[in-house]
């Protein structure tokens, strides 16, 4: 008999899934109508970069990887998620280290979000059989990649950890929300639309991973005007004439002749 779909174990799923959203949607929406002047440190930096949208695509195809697969891999998936938002705090330094090797990384947050969707995509794309093995190394990059970009992004350059903690909490809350939703409420197409989400996951991280690799290449460069050059180049470049390339300037006009009325000079 299987456990996961019985109508108990759906029902209480339901009733988890509506606290759990409903209470992070109440918070977020709150922190939203406070000024912002009053919103302190935390409260600005999860309105202006927790909740970006490359932040949160990896973790929302995480969720839905968690969703399709039996219960026993998406425990041992969430927890693989918590060592590496734990092993990428504490050893960011070695892996920005290692990344800043790869042309573009620091430039690009060091490709945390095209690593992240390269490899929950994958997970989701390949199918069904193999994502139960591969969800667990991918949970555990993901956690890594989502504690790098949170501490990148820390206002407070380290310092506190409460930015830090509420970026884990936003992960957390989302993650829970997806795999809630979508375990509660089962369907057969959601095979085919995992699978789909999957792939854009893996175009946006190849796409943006691309751009970071190209670097400056991308750049269009400035081209010379073909009458630029001459056989004078440095005199060609000045600006400023030299003193004797006007020898008349200045000088009084010349004498009229003989009988003649004197011309009047005008400026």
């Amino acid at each position: 008999m299987d456990l996961e779909n019985t109508p108990s174990r759906t029902g209480s799923l339901g009733w988890l899934r509506h606290l759990w959203v409903l209470l992070g949607l109440s918070v977020l929406i709150a922190l939203a109508l406070v000024p912002v002047v009053q919103r302190g440190e935390v409260g600005a930096w999860l309105i202006r970069d927790a909740l970006a949208v490359e932040r949160l695509f990896p973790l929302f195809g995480f969720g839905i990887a968690l969703a399709l697969v039996p219960m026993r891999y998406a425990r041992i998936a969430g927890a693989l998620w918590v060592v590496g938002m734990a092993a990428g705090l504490g050893l960011r330094v070695e892996i920005m280290a290692a990344l800043q090797q790869i042309p573009g990384a620091i430039t690009h947050h060091f490709l945390t979000m095209p690593i992240s969707a390269i490899v929950i995509g994958a997970t989701l794309a390949l199918g069904r059989a193999p994502r139960p093995v591969l969800i667990l190394p991918a949970a555990l990059i993901l956690g890594v990649m989502y504690a790098l970009a949170t501490k990148l992004s820390d206002p407070s350059y380290g310092g506190k950890p409460w930015v830090f903690l509420a970026g884990a909490a936003l992960g957390i809350w989302l993650i829970g929300a997806v795999a809630l939703t979508l375990r509660s409420w089962r369907a057969g197409w959601f095979e085919i639309a995992g699978r789909i989400v999957g792939s854009w996951l893996v175009a946006i991280g190849i796409l943006y991973g691309g751009v970071a690799l190209m670097g400056n290449k991308l750049r269009p460069k400035t081209a010379t005007p073909q009458n630029a050059a001459s056989e004078n180049p440095p005199a060609a470049q000045s600006a400023v004439p030299e003193a004797d390339a006007f020898p008349s300037f200045g000088a009084p006009p010349p004498a009229a002749p003989p009988g003649e009325k004197k011309p009047v000079f005008q400026p």
